[in-house]
């Protein structure tokens, strides 16, 4: 998952905030934040990156879809500007849509991910 936003430290706030739901969820079993080289002259060679998180776990059909239903209804509470899903090479980016659009473009990237389309 990737959240986009342009202040960092709210944006690490924003990326806590959703680790901290996503372990809510029955399915999930680890969240991590993948590490990336530091700038230079930093005193660490790596950080952990900001806004990006790693979900790991076992997903049914339900499962999935309460996990996206989780981070749209996230993204809407905390006006986070952009959330992207990421699976493969497929990916799901939510943002700036009415609530009937969103629910549509999630249905269609669920379909995708089940085999249904």
């Amino acid at each position: 998952m990737i959240i986009e936003g342009d202040d960092l430290q709210e944006l690490d706030e924003l990326t806590r905030s959703l680790e901290e739901e996503l372990l809510l969820l029955d399915s999930v079993t680890e969240v991590e934040r993948p590490e990336e080289e530091s700038p230079e002259g930093a005193k660490s060679a790596t950080v952990a990156a900001i806004g990006t998180l790693i979900v790991s776990g076992v997903f049914s059909r339900a499962a999935l879809r309460a996990l996206v239903g989780l981070v749209a209804e996230w993204r809407k509470r905390t006006e986070a500007r952009k959330v992207e899903l990421v699976e493969g090479d497929d990916s799901l980016a939510v943002e700036g849509l009415s609530a009937k659009e969103q629910r549509e473009l999630i249905d269609r990237w669920l379909r995708r991910r089940e085999g249904d389309g």
